[in-house]
């Protein structure tokens, strides 16, 4: 066990001597902190059933403001004081039980964390006394790391699963106050990885995503309709929330029938900007908002196309569970 990043990279934490505590694995641990990466800095952290204080201490030492270690067990308590010294911050360690850590927190909290044994059902307990007590920051996360026989939890109205990631049997939600949908609008032929940047870009805002598909019978494409429908399904299936479609008019009234209000669309530069603008200028004419994403990664499915004729590599630009079909479908069509 060590830290994986900030002020204390690398430090090694000492691990429990038996199996009533179990850490967060590294890679689990650093895919969630990946996810919050950007609002770790200056937040209100709580890791509610803590173990080893493994999860705590990696938000401290990426700046958190605030922490606060609880665990009923006395042998996690005395690991998680023992994993602490030397770590400078605002922390507390609570030797309670975590309804009555949860009555008593003052405050809104950006992100709880719970990781309680896996024989356990407390999910629900705990997202019911989060939004009873208003103690959830708008934008916060309940991130709530279980096995994969405890997905069919109910959440009180108003909260959803806003992300799921899977690590074979754990599972890491990321449960937060509803937001609506939203979609993101394109050819996709083929989809790329930065338009998932843009689907991640939408999941920071809303609780859905529509992966949402042109059919435009004037334009040529590399790959048929049901081709790129496939690629997009296999590029999002880790996604709990972002389902794939087909838009057959206009984008704008797609959205009306759906109840959507705000289209997210990528670009790579000035040329891209403009074309996205006055495209977003006529959404906006029809009562439909556009979000504009700069592209981290500035790769587009022309650019793919252009390898694919090249004979040249992609798998780089390609979302990793599409890669063997776009290469198959394409080779089928020489």
């Amino acid at each position: 066990m060590r830290v994986i990043s900030g002020k204390y990279r690398g430090r090694k934490l000492n691990s429990p001597i038996n199996d009533a505590v179990r850490p967060t694995a590294d890679k689990v641990k650093e895919s969630i902190f990946n996810v919050i990466q950007f609002d770790v800095a200056g937040c209100a952290f709580v890791d509610l059933f803590a173990g080893s204080g493994g999860m705590g201490i990696e938000a401290l030492s990426r700046g958190a403001k605030s922490v606060v270690f609880c665990d009923c067990d006395r042998e996690a308590i005395r690991l998680i004081n023992s994993n602490l010294k030397g770590i400078d911050g605002d922390y507390k360690v609570l030797g309670r039980d975590y309804r009555d850590v949860l009555f008593t927190l003052s405050g809104k909290q950006d992100f709880i964390f719970v990781d309680p044994p896996y024989k356990t059902d407390y999910i629900e307990d705990i997202c019911r006394i989060v939004k009873e007590r208003d103690i959830l920051d708008k934008d916060g996360y309940v991130i709530y790391e279980h096995d994969d026989s405890k997905n069919d939890y109910v959440l009180p109205g108003g909260m959803c699963i806003a992300k799921r990631k899977k690590f074979g049997i754990v599972v890491v939600d990321y449960i937060a106050f509803s937001r609506g949908k939203t979609a993101i609008a394109g050819s996709y032929d083929p989809i790329t990885k930065g338009h998932l940047d843009i689907v991640d870009a939408a999941l920071e805002e809303y609780d859905e995503v529509t992966v949402l598909l042109a059919k435009n019978e004037d334009k040529e494409y590399l790959f048929s309709l049901e081709e790129r429908k496939e690629f997009c399904r296999l590029a999002t299936e880790d996604y709990l929330n972002v389902k794939v479609d087909v838009c057959e008019g206009f984008v704008y009234e797609y959205c009306k029938a759906h109840g959507i209000d705000t289209v997210y669309r990528g670009y790579r530069d000035e040329k891209d900007y403009a074309y996205e603008k006055d495209m977003a200028k006529f959404n906006e004419e029809h009562g439909l908002k556009t979000v504009l994403v700069e592209g981290e990664r500035a790769v587009s499915s022309s650019l793919i196309r252009e390898k694919l004729l090249k004979g040249e590599d992609i798998k780089k630009y390609l979302p990793e569970n599409c890669v063997k079909a776009v290469l198959k479908a394409y080779k089928e069509k020489l």
